[in-house]
């Protein structure tokens, strides 16, 4: 995933979060608040949607 941006660090220089929160949040033990999370799948292209029927 990140080699498709072409480094961590530019991916941290598009979603605003430094490095090593990059690193930490894509590891296995990550545990990424929703707000990094929404802000990491922004820079990829994707974005989160409540696609809940009412």
């Amino acid at each position: 995933m990140t080699e498709a941006q072409g480094s961590v660090a530019r991916l941290a220089e598009k979603t605003k979060l430094n490095r090593e929160s990059l690193y930490k949040m894509l590891s296995e033990q990550g545990n990424p608040e929703l707000k990094s999370l929404n802000l990491l799948l922004h820079a990829l292209g994707f974005r989160l949607a409540d696609t809940e029927n009412r």
